[in-house]
């Protein structure tokens, strides 16, 4: 059983991925317990990430035992309960992490979260929740404005700023599909409102991608949100999950890895590259992209007509202007992608940038191939390089690291 050093190191690294491997080996009761310890007193960041923590590896035992997340949920819901004698110990923040990562099997609990909202002691970590829920399944926040709408003038700037947040991330713009009710569009507010949200400077702090981000309550109302949505395509014989994201400018992430692992990467890569953003999950932004992906593997496409939003240094970036450069069904190798950069030895550099492009297949790093014409190295694996190729019709030599 991992001991309690070991969890600790899991939390201090962030590493979920050794989180999925502790759900396999059916290490949950002593992992689940060392985060529901630390989740009873609020010192910081250790508590933000063990409630994190708990809700990715709810998520992974879900896979094993399908009750294991929606069983939790109950559990700390009886803890509140007067009967058992419970106190708030920051269960609402465990019970908005458990439903945020695990929204297939507990979304049903989105009502019962949003009740906790009227007990001042457990109304900043339902709020919180709330946050989290509608980045990952903002359907299921959706029908709580009215519950939410009155702390958008709270006294307290914490439950402003997290309100703030909500309808930030859940504002429906105008190239969106608008959700109305007979009174008008959902998550809007007066004119007066919202100049006197976008002028409220009271600071707090907001965890977010693993650490404690300072925010006024202005920037959470205007926050920028990134669209990114998971779906599974066929290529050839091969299922793959490809993850989409995009912002108001276009595609910007393109990964065909796992979908757990894409969506940490992603996060991280957004934190990096888009500070003070936030990932929602939506498919509507990235509906065309989809579509046009689903026309290229279906063999109805062969160029892709979408924005491209790129972000890289000014090699990489020349490196991926040659890559879209290169047609459909045909190949280029490290060396003749070095020419064209104007860096004929700069083979290994150009390896790095091809390997570092964060959007597969529609700028086409799959069409860069080894001198000999053999494959090479590929973010999305070696399989689904060989099965893009031939999909393009092309024959290929034995495959090479």
């Amino acid at each position: 059983m991992p001991a309690k050093k070991e969890v600790k190191t899991v939390l201090e690294k962030r590493d979920w991925g050794k989180l999925g491997t502790w759900a396999k080996e059916k290490e949950h009761k002593n992992v689940y317990r060392q985060f529901m310890t630390r989740i009873y007193v609020n010192d910081g960041l250790e508590f933000w990430r063990s409630v994190e923590a708990l809700g990715v590896f709810a998520r992974e035992m879900d896979q094993y035992d399908k009750n294991f997340a929606v069983n939790l949920v109950r559990r700390y819901f009886w803890m509140l309960n007067d009967e058992s004698g419970g106190t708030a110990w920051n269960a609402s923040q465990a019970i908005g992490s458990l439903l945020a990562y695990c929204p297939k099997t507990c979304g049903h609990f989105n009502w019962m979260l949003s009740g906790l909202l009227i007990d001042e002691s457990l109304r900043d970590g339902a709020l919180w929740g709330l946050a989290q829920l509608a980045q990952k399944a903002p359907q299921l926040v959706d029908p709580l404005e009215e519950r939410i709408r009155p702390f958008l003038e709270s006294e307290e700037p914490f439950a402003r700023g997290l309100a703030a947040l909500i309808y930030a991330l859940m504002r429906i713009s105008e190239d969106e599909f608008p959700l109305y009710r007979e009174n008008g569009p959902k998550w809007s507010v007066s004119i007066e409102l919202d100049q006197r949200l976008k002028n409220d400077h009271e600071i707090i702090e907001v965890y977010q991608a693993g650490d404690l981000v300072r925010y006024s309550v202005g920037e959470l109302w205007t926050a920028q949100s990134l669209s990114f949505w998971t779906e599974p395509i066929m290529i050839k014989d091969l299922e793959v999950e490809v993850t989409v994201a995009s912002t108001s400018a276009g595609l910007c992430w393109l990964g065909l890895g796992p979908s757990a692992e894409e969506e940490q990467a992603l996060q991280t890569w957004v934190s990096r590259q888009f500070p003070k953003s936030f990932l929602i999950r939506k498919r509507e932004p990235n509906q065309e992209v989809i579509r046009q992906l689903q026309e290229y593997v279906n063999g109805k496409r062969q160029e892709f007509t979408l924005p491209l939003h790129q972000i890289g240094t000014p090699f990489q970036l020349k490196v991926w202007e040659e890559l879209l450069r290169i047609p459909y069904g045909q190949t280029r190798s490290y060396g003749d992608i070095a020419m064209s950069v104007g860096n004929p030895k700069g083979q290994r550099a150009v390896g790095m940038a091809n390997n570092r492009n964060p959007i597969g297949i529609v700028v086409p790093c799959h069409r860069v191939i080894g001198k000999s014409g053999s494959l090479t190295g590929y973010a999305g694996g070696l399989d689904i390089k060989q099965r893009l190729l031939e999909l393009e019709g092309l024959g290929l030599k034995e495959n090479s690291q």
